[in-house]
């Protein structure tokens, strides 16, 4: 049974304290979880260590590293947040760059604060499900550790659409040994059709290849 997803912490990144001290009061009076920085290295180093759902909120110009070269960083180490930007400069371009390389939604300084709420609301969300996602396929990896040499041949035949005939002249191996395997890797994986086998391992192997 999949372990019940954690709550969804926001982390908040601008250089101004009044900025975020005031973002974490609108978050507050939701219930929203959410936690501050003031630079970009405590915010990677956090979002780097944390073992629960994350989303950000971004601001674009900041002293030092920007909230675009942040974005990229967070790209480049794998760490697949979903990401809102602030801004008080209303830059087109950057905002456009910034969409393009997966952020959720970019809002300009001073902003209405239900169309904030909107938009957190909607990386919350994003959030949760990768989360969920992810821990899905760590718990399918994890099955497949127990699997026997064998047992992972039979499986590699399968995902490749081989027919147990086809893999018992393959194997050297009878037929009805391939269903016995096949029936073993069906049980271990928790699944109850083919269908299911190469959608979830299929969707492991592949998140396995990302990171």
């Amino acid at each position: 049974m999949m372990r019940e997803t954690p709550a969804v912490q926001v982390f908040l990144l601008d250089d101004e304290t009044a900025v975020t001290d005031a973002l974490m009061w609108l978050l507050e009076s939701v219930k929203i979880a959410s936690r501050s920085f003031h630079q970009a290295e405590a915010f990677l180093q956090a979002v780097r260590e944390t073992r629960e759902p994350v989303c950000a909120v971004l601001d674009l110009r900041m002293p030092g590293v920007s909230g675009l070269e942040l974005q990229q960083q967070l790209l480049d180490e794998g760490l697949d947040i979903p990401l809102i930007f602030l801004s008080a400069h209303g830059d087109v371009p950057a905002a456009v760059n910034a969409m393009q390389h997966g952020a959720v939604d970019f809002l300009q300084k001073p902003f209405n604060s239900q169309a904030f709420l909107h938009s957190i609301n909607r990386i919350v969300r994003l959030a949760r499900e990768r989360f969920q996602s992810r821990q899905v396929d760590l718990g399918v990896r994890q099955l497949l550790e127990r699997l026997s040499a064998r047992e992972l041949e039979v499986l590699d035949g399968l995902l490749e659409g081989k027919t147990s005939k086809q893999l018992a002249r393959d194997l050297g191996i009878s037929p009805k040994t391939i269903d016995v395997h096949r029936a073993s890797v069906m049980r271990k994986l928790h699944v109850s059709s083919g269908a299911e086998l190469v959608r979830l391992v299929g969707a492991a192997r592949a998140s396995a290849k990302a990171e």
